[in-house]
């Protein structure tokens, strides 16, 4: 046991830093003697040289010294974040009020007058010493559950995103005239947001995790218009074209459907953007359809979704226009830019669609 707790000592170093050596001298011995571990310096440079190698556990820094003194030396480690909880005491002579106030005010915990009385020495010593070890502790607790709660969410978010791919294969099924429809859709949106992801507006939005994230988001689309229509698609699938009565309830099936799926839990970011697109995919860019959001309002993920749905119906023939070559698919996509889409995502579908998927 005392093994255990002298080798604990040893690990903590103490950085000593004064001009004077007699100093350094003294407070070394007296810290030493009780079997802690320690570094020492006769000026701040040669200080900051000694923490590039190993990490101290408390600094003793005298106040006064040439070039840097304690003050600035004090300043630049709490300035720094690697540095910023290390117990700082300064070893001095502080005479005044205002000397003393610089000092906490600079980031000292505590001060040690001259000359050392050496048990008041090891008494702040083991004092600050054990202060920083509970802090060091909590914060690896805190760090330790932090990690614990990240895996956990991981672990949610993995089983909704699991679900609804499931939910997609069933849809899938059960509708097999529509082909890989849901599969096309979710492919094309993350194609279109990989596209988006280059033009520098978009580059603080867009990132891999919300490209993965809309490829499986999107396959459930159009999951309200599938359960109200009895778990068949209605002969024209481009159901944004119904009255705003019949989307109102698609909307809001699509939520009490997705919403189910959390069983108590916090949707993850699968089930989140899923929710949003089910239920916002009938909007028009132009703030003509349902619900009433208009331009960037709409959020990206629904905009990207409503163009790569679109696209597909259209190219499936499976809008009240019937088969389109093409081409014609592509010009009403671009007819609708500044009203049903968005111009920068009908920008990017020009120079990629070439690369989506259709039937």
């Amino acid at each position: 046991m005392e093994e255990m707790e002298s080798a604990k000592k040893e690990a903590l170093r103490i950085l000593i830093v004064d001009d004077i050596d007699m100093n350094v001298e003294i407070l070394n011995n007296i810290i030493s003697q009780e079997g802690y571990g320690t570094m020492c310096a006769t000026s701040v440079r040669q200080a900051l040289e000694l923490m590039k190698e190993a990490t101290p556990a408390l600094i003793l820094s005298d106040l006064s010294m040439p070039e840097i003194d304690g003050l600035e030396f004090c300043r630049m480690l709490k300035d720094d974040p690697e540095t910023r909880d290390i117990p700082f005491v300064f070893i001095s002579v502080l005479n005044t009020s205002e000397e003393k106030k610089q000092a906490f005010q600079a980031g000292a915990v505590d001060f040690i007058p001259k000359p050392f009385d050496p048990v008041e020495v090891i008494m702040r010593v083991s004092n600050h010493l054990s202060s920083y070890r509970l802090r060091q502790q909590m914060a690896e607790h805190n760090r330790m559950m932090h990690r614990l709660i990240e895996t956990k969410q991981e672990q949610v978010e993995q089983e909704q995103r699991n679900v609804l791919t499931a939910i997609s294969k069933i849809i899938q099924r059960c509708n097999p005239a529509e082909g890989n429809h849901l599969g096309n859709v979710g492919y094309n949106c993350g194609m279109l947001a990989q596209g988006l992801q280059l033009l520098s507006a978009y580059e603080d939005e867009i990132n891999d995790e919300f490209v993965e994230t809309i490829a499986t988001a999107a396959g459930i689309h159009d999951i309200g218009s599938f359960v109200l229509s009895g778990n068949k698609f209605p002969s024209d699938a481009w159901s944004r074209e119904r009255g705003s009565e019949y989307l109102i309830k698609c909307a809001d099936t699509a939520k009490d459907v997705l919403e189910d799926i959390c069983a108590g839990q916090k949707p993850g970011r699968f089930l989140s953007m899923a929710i949003t697109i089910a239920t916002v995919h009938y909007a028009h860019f132009d703030g003509t359809g349902y619900p009433a959001l208009k331009g960037k309002d709409i959020p990206l993920e629904v905009r990207i979704a409503s163009l790569a749905n679109d696209f597909d119906h259209l190219t499936a023939g499976k809008t009240k226009m019937g088969k389109r070559s093409v081409e014609e698919c592509i010009e009403m996509i671009n007819e609708g830019a500044g009203t049903w889409y968005d111009p920068d995502l009908v920008k990017v579908f020009n120079k990629i669609w070439r690369q989506l998927r259709r039937d």
